[in-house]
């Protein structure tokens, strides 16, 4: 329950309606067009009140031998600005169901049909950051549904640039590229007047074998309607409560 996700730079798939301009700033290697680009995709992210998206995701990892083996998960998100998150994730190796409700985060092991629950700050990036922070946990895609995303994923960047304009899916998107000293990732961002993110790319270069995590964008709704309900979590039949175990824990062993 409290294993970090697989292959992925997103901390924890929050929301926080943050209207005012990013005080985070590029570094001098970022070209001013991807710098813009990354500025408005987060504006039309951070200004909706609620949306929900679908992300098919794939990761390599690599074995022994130093073959790399592709494994892929899927993802579907529903937020609702500042204090509600829905995020079922449905992979090879594990499936989870996140829901935070108010200041109440609940994750469902859907394989093991267990569920463990704990209190948190009400606002959805501090109570990611809490449960990375305090649990090692977190929950895929986060960075595109914190608050301010372009603070997120600026930060540590040693150089950027916008590599021109492709399709993802038959979607027009540009094409941008970033540096960071450990990881090399790439963004996709619709074209026109809704500028979602529709694919990301990260290398991981410090690693053996280079691994990447992919994942592909879609379904973007921005009228969701999301019931109260939604969010809510009600243990299903023949489920069991266990315990968040802190990551203190977990290092100090038996």
């Amino acid at each position: 329950m409290t294993k970090k996700h697989d292959r992925s730079i997103l901390i924890a798939l929050i929301l926080t309606l943050g209207l005012a301009v990013s005080s985070a700033s590029a570094a001098d290697g970022v070209e001013a067009q991807a710098d813009r680009l990354l500025r408005e995709m987060s504006k039309y992210l951070r200004t909706a009140g609620e949306f929900t998206f679908h992300a098919d995701i794939t990761y390599d990892s690599v074995i022994a031998s130093g073959e790399k083996i592709e494994y892929s998960a899927i993802a579907d998100a529903a937020v609702h600005r500042p204090d509600r998150l829905h995020v079922e994730y449905r992979g090879d190796w594990r499936q989870n169901l996140f829901l935070l409700d108010d200041s109440t985060v609940t994750v469902h092991d859907l394989l093991v049909n267990v569920y463990a629950v704990t209190e948190v700050p009400p606002e959805i990036d501090d109570a990611l950051d809490r449960m990375v922070e305090v649990f090692g946990f977190s929950v895929p895609i986060a960075d595109l549904v914190y608050a301010d995303p372009y603070a997120i994923l600026i930060d540590k960047v040693q150089s950027g640039s916008l590599l021109g304009q492709t399709s993802v899916d038959g979607t027009p998107c540009h094409h941008l590229a970033f540096s960071q000293e450990t990881i090399d990732w790439q963004i996709w961002i619709e074209q026109g007047p809704h500028p979602v993110p529709r694919k990301l790319v990260i290398t991981y270069k410090h690693e053996a074998g280079w691994p990447q995590y992919a994942a592909r964008l879609s379904g973007w709704n921005f009228e969701p309607r999301l019931s109260d309900h939604y969010f809510e979590f009600h243990p299903p039949e023949g489920s069991d409560e266990i315990e968040f175990l802190p990551i203190q824990a977990m290092e100090a062993g038996p």
